[in-house]
């Protein structure tokens, strides 16, 4: 299901194009999440793991451009991207009416308003999308931003596993929480 561009003015007046990524962004969806994966306490990657070759990247963003249960996001401010979310809905026949989601954004674009238009945009898109009924999420237990954001959008908590992520030799749990969009 296609998703329409649009404007979203953040909280402090700057205004971001909300749009569904192409795969002739590959190069800069790269370099976007290199700018803040390594610096971010809440992504669940250490240093080097995020290295995919162009072509890897453009087979990704293919693969989510082309499948019908399926969106990623990119939020552009002056040409240049600031933040995404993807939703990548299961391809198992029993489980096709989920999707796991995923956001980043650069530090210096947090407790603006980003997260919210971001993740408005894409249940606004799965609530539309007649294949989707569920979407889920896991979060770092002590991830307080994200998690106050992912209960205000509705968000439930089902479950908790004690030391799921273990980064720089500490431990953190995780926390999974769902949204009925049907």
């Amino acid at each position: 299901m296609k998703f329409s561009p649009r404007n979203a003015v953040l909280k402090d007046g700057r205004e971001i194009l909300l749009r569904h990524v192409e795969v002739s962004d590959a190069s800069r969806v790269i370099e976007f999440v290199h700018g803040f994966v390594y610096d971010e306490e809440y992504v669940p990657l250490v240093e080097g793991e995020f290295n995919p070759t162009l072509a890897e990247e453009e087979q990704l963003l293919a693969n989510y451009v082309e499948r019908s249960n399926a969106l990623f996001l990119v939020a552009e401010f002056d040409g240049k991207f600031v933040g995404n979310i993807n939703v990548d809905g299961n391809q198992r026949q029993i489980m096709r009416h989920t999707a796991v989601f995923g956001m980043g954004m650069h530090k210096e674009w947090q407790s603006c308003g980003l997260g919210t238009a971001i993740l408005e945009a894409a249940i606004s898109w799965a609530k539309a999308n007649s294949e989707l009924e569920i979407l889920f999420l896991q979060v770092y237990a002590d991830n307080e931003a994200g998690l106050a954001l992912y209960r205000k959008m509705g968000f439930i908590e089902h479950g908790r596993i004690p030391n799921f992520f273990k980064q720089n030799g500490r431990y953190h749990d995780e926390i999974a929480m769902h949204l009925s969009v049907k």
